[in-house]
């Protein structure tokens, strides 16, 4: 229940709230920091397909616990670097990726960072995008037609 509703939250774009551990200059006073995560705008999803398609990751069917955790060691920047993007959403941010990626790695538990992954992955706008080209695709009015009376015959 309440993954289903993280992901209609992002999905109808509220946001979904990550509790992020705050650095120590701010535990002082108490505060604490809640990341929103948005559904991103299309200079941010077009910057995580990038980082995605570089991951290099095809066929997950036949994977042991040991490649699974070579792959983690291999993408875990990248696949917080996606994250941190995600969280940014702004082009006029995204120079603070990185250092928002290291602490995040540094501060979020493994299984929230790989939940946030699969929601920034499955629920991202991709599947919008490809609904969209299959549409277009479908209902072209420009493309040419046959408008001559013969029927070809072979």
């Amino acid at each position: 229940m309440k993954t289903e509703a993280r992901a209609v939250n992002i999905l109808l774009e509220r946001g979904v709230k990550v509790p992020v551990p705050a650095p120590l200059f701010l535990r002082i006073f108490f505060k604490k920091i809640n990341l929103i995560i948005k559904a991103p705008t299309l200079a941010t999803l077009s910057l995580i397909a990038g980082k995605y398609i570089q991951l290099g990751i095809k066929d997950t069917n036949d994977l042991t616990v040991i490649d699974g955790f070579e792959l983690l060691k291999k993408h875990q920047k990248k696949m917080s670097e996606i994250i941190a993007l995600t969280i940014l959403n702004n082009r006029y941010k995204y120079w603070l990726c990185k250092p928002l990626a290291y602490y995040l790695r540094g501060n979020l538990p493994a299984n929230e960072l790989m939940y946030i992954f699969q929601l920034i992955v499955l629920y991202g706008g991709v599947e919008d995008f490809i609904n969209t080209i299959r549409l277009t695709e479908a209902t072209r009015i420009t493309m040419p037609m046959n408008l001559s009376p013969e029927e070809k015959t072979s």
